[in-house]
């Protein structure tokens, strides 16, 4: 029987706690403040006008450089073999080397 008494009270102290907290207020609203409406510009709209078009600016082509026949040497490498435009290797007398073949 303890604890049902126990229970009972305090659930009853819960209940009256809670009815005695007040939930509104005492202060009375804020009076309205008028508030003027901000002067807004209007702006007409832009007449169409005439497109005037300029002429591109001039661009001067300059060729690309054109490589030396094949079997003229072009460059050499860091090892000192010799190629020609194209990128064929050179031998002494300026023929060309083909390349190595992975034939098995």
């Amino acid at each position: 029987m303890m604890p049902a008494k126990f229970l009972a009270a305090t659930a009853l102290g819960l209940v009256a706690s809670a009815c005695s907290v007040s939930t509104t207020t005492t202060q009375a609203p804020p009076p309205p403040v008028a508030v003027a409406p901000a002067p807004v510009a209007y702006v007409a709209p832009v007449p169409a006008s005439t497109t005037v078009y300029t002429p591109a600016p001039t661009v001067t082509y300059v060729p690309a450089a054109t490589d030396p026949p094949v079997g003229v040497q072009a460059f050499r490498d860091e090892y000192g073999f010799r190629y020609d435009g194209q990128g064929n290797r050179l031998d002494r007398n300026g023929n060309l080397i083909s390349p190595l073949s992975t034939v098995p």
